[in-house]
């Protein structure tokens, strides 16, 4: 079972030539962060398809719900444009890493679903249908007629500031700062919009679709879905609770090994995956293992892949892990050519590895080269959602200033961070205890 994410722009032929430019380029922006930031759990990767349609392929139905709402976000945002979504949750006769190649009955439900979306003529920007089976179907229908419902007479403003509101974790001053008005009046508009109740059916859906593959992990008596086991060691992961993954890990790959072969691309997540985890459990040598039997699969495909970077990225962070500095770099640099002969130069994939690359400089004391490489990572993170990410960066180029010596700006970009972890995070989050020690340090070592 796979999960077929398929879409199309409405309207696009009525479109001018100047909208329609910046809703493609708005949707493939959005693309490039969706298969950077689910990069473990991507088949196809999303990408336009017919002109002014476009498609990915996803191992798990659980990211469904936040991509969806990525997507619509993204496009909305280039001049208002709309888009109709469908996602169905069946099987492929051909799988395959090319969204063009890759075909079945899940395909042709989808483009069957969106066929009679298109004929309701609707016009509003929430158009979105789930198909995941019986068993829970009326449940998820329920769902999305709630959000139609709840979303159908909102006006921009209350768009507006609902959207703020997720992206920043549901911190109302923050939302009233970045807007110029009171907290009350974001809570007001927050009200006639019903957030708790959309917010909730958001959410009440995402956790019934990360629930699926632990359902089927316990229900299913013959252990034939490898992918609810892969699914479910990738939420472990996330939780980082990697003692947890290997289990499933574990099982996911025996189980695809006895289904598909030992050469099967669709190997290559599941070894990444183990290879990470090994990582983080520091069991080096069976990580590395794992890092070759993922190259081993890849040799006969082009390199110029997102899965065969990730490969390289993984094998740069085991040398980073176990100290092998120079080497790390080496890797790190690979994973730079590769990504530059294929990917548009402000792909957020270079982020992770212009940080990684930094870190590996930092720890050798490098710290000109560190700052460097944490001020090129920058370049490639945009959007609300990634504020955290700027703001380790921050934190990150601070550490450099004082390992400098230059202690005004070392206090001025770790107040930055602290008030950009303060808007987004809970005052008892890590990163806030964190940077506010590291501030407090940094200002006693700067007083005369």
């Amino acid at each position: 079972m796979y999960c077929v994410i398929m879409g199309d722009i409405v309207s696009s032929r009525e479109l001018d030539d100047v909208v329609r430019e910046n809703a493609t380029r708005a949707l493939q922006s959005a693309f490039d962060r969706i298969n950077t930031d689910h990069i473990g759990s991507i088949m196809a990767p999303f990408g336009m398809v017919r002109g002014d349609g476009f498609e990915g392929v996803m191992l798990t139905q659980s990211y469904a719900p936040r991509i969806v709402q990525d997507i619509i976000k993204a496009l909305y945002r280039a001049d208002r444009t709309t888009a109709r979504i469908s996602v169905v949750l069946g099987q492929l006769t051909i799988t395959s890493d090319d969204r063009n190649v890759a075909d079945g009955p899940a395909f042709h439900r989808a483009l069957d679903i969106l066929a009679k979306m298109k004929e309701r003529k609707s016009t509003h920007w929430l158009q979105v249908s789930f198909e995941i089976g019986p068993m829970a179907q009326a449940l998820v229908d329920s769902q999305l007629a709630l959000l139609a419902a709840l979303t159908e007479g909102w006006t921009d403003k209350q768009r507006e500031i609902v959207w703020l509101t997720e992206a920043h974790g549901g911190m109302q001053k923050t939302v009233g700062k970045k807007l110029g008005i009171s907290p009350s009046v974001v809570n007001k508009q927050l009200k006639a919009a019903n957030y708790d109740a959309y917010r909730g059916a958001w959410d009440g859906l995402t956790d019934y679709l990360e629930k699926m593959d632990e359902f089927t992990v316990k229900d299913e008596p013959d252990d034939k879905n490898y992918l609810a086991y892969y699914n479910v060691a990738r939420h472990k992961i996330e939780q980082e609770n990697f003692n947890e993954a290997l289990f499933p890990a574990k099982k996911a790959l025996t189980l695809a090994i006895n289904e598909l072969g030992n050469g099967d691309m669709q190997l290559i997540p599941i070894y990444n995956m183990m290879a990470e985890i090994y990582m983080r459990l520091n069991e080096y040598d069976l990580s590395d293992e794992l890092i070759n039997e993922s190259v081993r699969i890849q040799d006969s495909m082009p390199k110029t892949r997102v899965p065969y970077v990730e490969t390289a990225l993984l094998r740069a962070q085991l040398s980073y892990f176990i100290k092998e500095y120079k080497l790390a770099i080496n890797y790190f640099k690979e994973a730079e050519r590769l990504a530059n002969d294929f990917l548009d130069n402000k792909h957020p994939l270079f982020t992770e590895i212009y940080n990684d690359l930094a870190n590996v400089y930092y720890e050798q004391g490098e710290i000109e080269e560190a700052m460097a490489n944490y001020t090129k990572a920058i370049e490639y993170i945009g959007g609300e959602k990634n504020q955290i990410a700027y703001a380790t960066i921050l934190f990150n180029i601070s550490n450099c200033y004082f390992k400098l010596g230059k202690l005004a700006n070392a206090i001025s970009f770790m107040e930055d961070a602290s008030q950009i972890y303060k808007e987004n995070l809970h005052p008892k989050h890590d990163y806030n205890v964190l940077v506010n020690r590291k501030l407090l340090l940094y200002k006693e070592a700067a007083a005369p």
